[in-house]
């Protein structure tokens, strides 16, 4: 486990990363990528799409594209951690659908269970060292072997997946996982407050106290970041500003780009036709700490 020893292309981030930094927020960011993170060692807790996980040495999070997560570290105890970040392209066509079966296919995290405790058990610690030693073979022998490591821990990780039972919610987390599946559903569409609290026979401020209180943000906030990144995803496969705009739910184009700069820090411009602005940022955020807290 050698922090100076990662993976970073625009297809595949990986790396062993150490902090002691405490915060006292989570910070919720989400990325176009699917990620694989394993606990290790540390006082934090995760948030996923309202859903909280107090970690085990050797546990395991699976995170599926726009899924929307943050860490809080509440000590300076080290918090040790590899993290995974993967383009779908990486894995063989053949074999894709059955290597990401544990993922969430929607981003939601109610779809299936996310958290494993049981990391150990499936050699999982193996798997994610087997790759940071890829990253020490020379090219083009590593860009070789490394679809094939990766391929190795998705399998192992779909058996994982498949023997585990999924945890029973309680009543208020139900209603915060329905709320959420009916907003990625109308993700585009012009849904407002109004149409949500109606839509759920819930008063405007009960509506945003308990989705406050269970993913960290604003029903809002949480939809416009949402939408942001979804934008992202359409500049980054060549399509047009304006269009990702109206295509990922903003009403214009002037409040998509307050929106754009205020969530990303940078225009939608920037993000038009490539995946190296992506790339660079799951970089910093696998082996550094990130500016408003810590990735997972």
């Amino acid at each position: 486990m050698n922090p100076d020893v990662c993976i970073n292309t625009e297809k595949i981030s990986f790396g062993y990363a150490v902090s002691r930094e405490v915060t006292e927020q989570y910070a919720l960011h989400c990325h176009n990528f699917y990620e694989v993170y394993c606990f290790l060692e540390g006082d934090v807790d995760y948030l996923v799409e309202g859903r909280h996980y107090k970690p085990r040495a050797n546990s395991l999070l699976l995170l599926s594209p726009h899924a929307f997560h943050g860490v809080r570290v509440n000590s300076t105890a080290p918090y040790k951690r590899y993290s995974l970040h993967f383009h779908p392209e990486l894995l063989s066509r053949e074999r894709r659908s059955v290597l990401l079966r544990a993922f969430p296919q929607s981003g939601r995290a109610e779809e299936r269970e996310i958290y494993f405790e049981d990391g150990e058990k499936y050699r999982l610690p193996a798997f994610l060292e087997s790759l940071e030693e890829c990253a020490l073979l020379p090219e083009p022998f590593r860009e070789q072997l490394l679809p094939i490591r990766l391929e190795a821990l998705l399998s192992e990780i779909a058996v994982m997946s498949a023997a585990a039972a999924p945890d029973s919610k309680d009543e208020t987390e139900n209603r915060v996982t329905e709320i959420l599946f009916y907003m990625n559903k109308h993700l585009s569409e012009p849904i407002t407050l109004d149409d949500i609290s109606a839509h759920f026979y819930i008063s405007k401020h009960h509506l945003n106290k308990v989705f406050r209180r269970a993913t960290g943000t604003t029903v809002m906030d949480y939809l416009m970041r949402k939408r942001v990144v979804y934008a992202q995803l359409l500049l980054n496969n060549g399509c047009h500003a304006k269009e990702a705009a109206f295509s990922s739910g903003f009403g214009d184009y002037s409040s998509f780009y307050r929106a754009y700069v205020k969530t990303l820090g940078h225009t939608p411009g920037k993000d038009r036709g490539t995946f190296l602005a992506v790339s660079e940022q799951m970089r910093q955020e696998t082996v550094a700490v990130h500016v408003h807290g810590q990735d997972m």
